[in-house]
């Protein structure tokens, strides 16, 4: 059933009251994916500390809502974190505050996503323009190496 603006509600009794988006809207295509904003991939270095741990590690995406933290050592899903992040052109590390939404504990490949929480109107402002910046810095891709 279409609900308008892309939206459409399963008939189907596997999939009652799940709501897809229309395959021809521009939003995400993947109904899991609850993130409000598109993540870039980059590679900083970072540092995690929570309750439980104190870790190096990198960041390979980010977005102004949230990031992916690799490391070896894995947090439990819901803790509360903070994390610097070592962004290029900055003098001090940028010092965020968030939960662990998520976990990949996939050998070589393991690390938590992690949603920010309270970050400042600085911050935020910060992120958006990394991000910009990294898409329109990230090479195109031709083919050719």
């Amino acid at each position: 059933m279409f609900l308008g603006n892309g939206v459409f509600r399963s008939n189907s009794p596997h999939t009652w009251g799940r709501v897809f988006m229309d395959p021809t809207s521009t939003r995400p295509a993947n109904r899991y994916d609850q993130r409000r904003a598109s993540r870039v991939r980059v590679h900083f270095s970072a540092r995690y500390a929570s309750t439980n741990l104190n870790l190096e590690g990198h960041v390979t995406d980010v977005s102004p809502d949230g990031l992916f933290f690799c490391s070896d050592y894995l947090d439990d899903q819901g803790e509360v974190a903070r994390v610097w992040v070592d962004v290029p052109d900055r003098a001090d590390p940028l010092e965020l505050r968030g939960e662990v939404r998520w976990v990949n504990d996939a050998p070589h490949a393991g690390g938590m996503g992690i949603k920010f929480i309270d970050v400042s109107l600085e911050d935020r402002a910060l992120l958006s323009t990394l991000t910009a910046v990294e898409l329109v810095e990230r090479p195109s891709q031709t083919g050719n190496a």
